[in-house]
């Protein structure tokens, strides 16, 4: 299953980076059609296959999904996507132990959740890129954390010797048995909004926040 991008999908990627370069006042349309086109979501399932990991709260493995038939799996998928129906389940969590003591909590969707979501994220992404800053290497296609250190090498070689750390993860605070927003709707609002889309209720996806199911600290994942 290879892993390269197919040319189509790289192709509505840069149509949609070089709107958004081009003109940024634009607002998108039409986007949620593109994340249940059938080559978005079989190359989203091989990203995810890739990326391997345990099952979710549904117990279901890559090895069940193919051994059972993948075609039929995302054809499944993209029906309930297109007809509206499809409800993210609910997040397994476990703890992992952390090097320096006390643990992080780390939540697991299904593996159906899990190609929904990379399958956004091809849609997505190039819209997003449009709008970072170059200096911002992070969670970002072709870059990664290197390319921060290489930058502040660069910056210390010229003589800027201080440094602040600093840790934003307690500022967001602990959502209690939810994540994401209370709000299905509110979630669609506030992404439409950094989107530039256009909102309208009747092409909205509800109940998009899932529970968080607690699993034991020992949990594989």
């Amino acid at each position: 299953m290879s892993l390269a991008t197919p040319e189509k999908i790289r192709t509505l990627q840069r149509k949609l980076y070089c709107k958004a370069k081009v003109e940024p006042a634009f607002r998108f349309y039409l986007l949620y059609d593109k994340i249940c086109r059938e080559g978005i979501l079989a190359h989203a399932y091989a990203l995810a296959r890739a990326n391997a990991g345990a099952a979710g709260v549904d117990g279901t493995t890559f090895g069940q999904i193919e051994a059972a038939g993948l075609d039929g799996w995302l054809a499944g998928l993209r029906k309930d996507l297109v007809a509206r129906t499809y409800r993210p389940a609910p997040v397994r969590r476990t703890m992992i132990p952390k090097p320096g003591g006390g643990a992080r909590p780390l939540g697991i969707p299904t593996i159906r959740d899990r190609v929904v979501q990379t399958a956004a994220k091809l849609v997505l992404e190039p819209i997003f890129e449009a709008d970072l800053d170059p200096a911002a290497p992070g969670y970002r296609p072709g870059r990664s954390g290197t390319d921060a250190i290489h930058a502040v090498h660069a910056l210390l070689c010229r003589g800027y010797t201080d440094v602040v750390d600093a840790d934003l993860s307690p500022a967001h605070g602990p959502r209690q048995g939810h994540v994401g927003f209370n709000s299905g709707d509110v979630l669609v609002r506030t992404i439409a909004s950094d989107l530039r889309m256009d909102y309208t209720a009747d092409c909205a996806t509800p109940h998009l926040t899932a529970r968080m199911e607690q699993m034991p600290t020992q949990a594989q994942c």
